[in-house]
């Protein structure tokens, strides 16, 4: 006697797709993660840029309040870009008014290229105005090309 066994047409074309569609959802996810971290990424590169403006702003704030503070030596208040700073220290000694001002210009510099290395500044007096300062701070931002 022979024996029947019945034919299923539809099992041989669906074999292997379980497969398939494991490693297409592998790619979705790849995907999906490589755009979290290019988001990262980014998130991290407007971060430091951000936190390069904000330490420029610090700076310029400090010596808007160092130069109101000792009106006296306005004039005295000038720097050009790149230029160096004398060292005059007043911690230790009383110091006049221009004096005083070399001193500011001093630590300011100094704190500049603290916070942000390889920063310029220029200070400069009004021609219109001798009572208005300029303040003017440099940086090369690393993460942006020119």
């Amino acid at each position: 006697m022979q024996q029947l066994t019945a034919h299923n047409p539809g099992k041989r074309r669906t074999a292997g797709w379980g497969l398939t569609e494991a490693v297409v959802a592998m790619g979705v996810l790849s995907m999906g993660v490589l755009g979290l971290l290019w988001m990262q990424g980014k998130t991290t590169l407007a971060w430091r840029s951000q936190n390069a403006t904000e330490q420029a702003a610090w700076l310029t704030q400090d010596m808007a309040e160092r130069m109101r503070a000792n009106r006296g030596a306005l004039d005295t208040y000038r720097l050009g870009w790149g230029q160096a700073a004398n060292a005059v220290d007043c911690s230790s000694r009383p110091c006049d008014l221009v004096e005083w001002a070399l001193s500011d210009l001093w630590s300011w510099t100094r704190e500049v290229q603290n916070r942000m290395p390889g920063a310029q500044t220029q200070l400069w007096q009004s021609p219109a105005d001798p009572q208005h300062m300029g303040i003017g701070l440099a940086w090369r931002d690393p993460d942006k090309l020119l």
